[in-house]
């Protein structure tokens, strides 16, 4: 294999999960209220799984070798700048060069530091699209965002002490081609984003990608 083909990136290869479902962004009330954050049809979440033990120092390895990955380029979504319809990436010459970490190894962080990525769901959500009708109150925000939180990662139950841990590895993530940013979307946004979730134990990363403009509304 040549160098810079796809899978020559720490060995990992990946595969598309179209069976794994997220019922926090398909029931009905939550529908209801992203229709009304203008965040409907602009937010999904997706599933692959990988062939190789994740090990969080290698993180750039790791989703380097996603973006590159055969199987993920024709299947990874996000939606068309120019028509605003989802499409999938046109090419895997991608340079990743922004990488922000929410939680390495759980174990060496404080309860707080491990649900930063809980908040995080929180503000997107309050914030919403471009015509957004905000909530006169936080309990519509936090069950939405308690619901995708629990969706999209993974706990274990420590064997002795029965406390719940967070095994998930969460990252923000951003790409580059020749011509510039180009993913999550070529226009840079708050409200723009993509969440690599990993999951070591199952082997399994959730991508959780949103992209800011005018959500469906009906």
């Amino acid at each position: 294999m040549a160098a810079g083909e796809p899978g020559d990136l720490g060995g990992y290869y990946f595969r598309f999960l179209p069976q794994r479902t997220f019922p926090s962004l398909s029931a009905r009330e939550i529908t209801s209220r992203l229709r009304q954050w203008s965040m409907l049809g602009r937010i999904q979440a997706q599933a692959f799984g990988f062939d190789q033990t994740f090990l969080p120092y290698r993180k750039d390895d790791f989703v380097m070798a996603f973006f590159k990955d055969p199987n993920v380029i024709p299947n990874l979504q996000l939606l068309s700048n120019s028509s605003g319809q989802w499409t999938t990436l046109v090419t895997w010459l991608l340079v990743i060069i922004s990488i922000m970490s929410y939680s390495e190894k759980y174990e060496v962080f404080s309860q707080p530091e491990r649900e930063e990525f809980l908040f995080c769901l929180f503000k997107h959500l309050c914030l919403g699209g471009s015509l957004c009708q905000y909530e006169d109150m936080l309990k519509p925000y936090l069950e939405t965002a308690k619901l995708l939180y629990k969706d999209l990662v993974s706990v274990r139950k420590h064997p002795r002490t029965k406390e719940i841990h967070i095994t998930s590895s969460v990252f923000k993530v951003k790409a580059y081609d020749s011509a510039g940013l180009c993913y999550p979307s070529p226009k840079e946004h708050e409200q723009t984003f993509s969440y690599f979730i990993v999951d070591p134990m199952k082997r399994h990363v959730n991508v959780l990608y949103h992209c800011y403009g005018v959500g469906e509304m009906t």
